[in-house]
């Protein structure tokens, strides 16, 4: 008598898009609470609820799953916070629209702005899994402060880098607390500060 086995592939009946959402979701969850590298293919499949093939059946490696959410991290930030910020004209007002596009972010899915930290954090740990690149909020914060010079709001002698430094600092541990501390209606008097 033989069994018959299912081979590898997809889950009976299921719907791709969901599925792979489920995965990433799962994924981020995983990686939020447990770091890349305990981030392994039963620990995601566990946490969706699927069967270690069927997320072979979506994605190759681990590396493919932490490359999606990167990038799809990366979308968030270059759509919503960028945009936000360059639609402003003063400093004050851009830092303001940072972290409320930030804020927004955590409101919709706070597991988003987890991952962003997450990622930021390995990272530093790990820079092949830097997802940042030249893309990352340094470069956005400097810009603010040197466009905010060339328009006096700031004096000419400003120091650039530590301003940006100490921004970033902020703006990281502000998105930590939204992601990791509390819930993301605790962020609304931090932003109100901003206003």
């Amino acid at each position: 008598l033989r069994t018959a086995t299912r081979k590898r592939g997809r889950p009976v009946g299921a719907d791709s898009a969901e599925t792979r959402s489920r995965i990433l979701a799962a994924a981020r969850h995983v990686m939020n609470k447990r770091g890349y590298q305990a981030a392994t293919f039963q620990a995601i499949a566990m946490e969706a609820g699927l069967t270690r093939p069927s997320v072979h059946h979506y994605f190759a490696s681990r590396e493919q799953i932490y490359n999606t959410l990167a990038a799809e991290g990366r979308a968030v930030f270059l759509t919503e916070c960028i945009a936000a910020v360059q639609e402003r004209d003063t400093f004050g007002a851009q830092l303001s629209a940072l972290v409320a596009a930030l804020w927004e972010v955590a409101q919709r899915d706070r597991s988003r702005i987890a991952f962003l930290v997450t990622a930021r954090m390995e990272g530093a740990r790990n820079p092949e899994l830097d997802v940042w690149g030249g893309v990352g909020i340094s470069r956005l914060l400097a810009e603010m402060v040197r466009d905010a010079i060339v328009r006096r709001e700031l004096p000419a002698d400003t120091a650039v880098d530590a301003i940006a430094a100490m921004l970033q600092a902020l703006i990281w541990g502000l998105s930590f607390y939204a992601g990791f501390i509390d819930t993301a209606a605790d962020m609304a008097p931090m932003h109100a500060l901003l206003d």
